[in-house]
């Protein structure tokens, strides 16, 4: 039992430490700005909520980002309709260097 308590710690200070808002928090907005940024997610995608504070704390810390919401899981089938716009983005990026 001991074991297993302390295991539920170390999952939670992983997170906490690793997670998309808590790395919003402690990494300085500048090097954040550094970084193209493109969120896709699908409304009945298993991630739509921390997508969407992710895409909340990025907007309230004024870091530019691509936020895209649309019909949709987390599967092929919204991914291959997703990628071909995704991959517009990263090559803009390229050209851009």
């Amino acid at each position: 039992m001991q074991r297993a308590k302390k295991s539920v710690a170390e999952m939670r200070k992983y997170f906490k430490r690793h997670s998309a808002i808590s790395l919003l928090d402690s990494i300085p907005v500048e090097d954040i700005k550094s970084v193209r940024w493109y969120i896709d997610c699908g409304d009945d995608d298993f991630l739509f909520e921390g997508n969407s504070l992710v895409h909340i704390s990025m907007m309230k810390k004024k870091i530019p980002h691509e936020y895209r919401v649309r019909d949709g899981a987390h599967n092929w089938t919204y991914w291959r309709e997703s990628l071909p716009e995704v991959l517009k983005f990263v090559s803009a990026a390229f050209h851009q260097h």
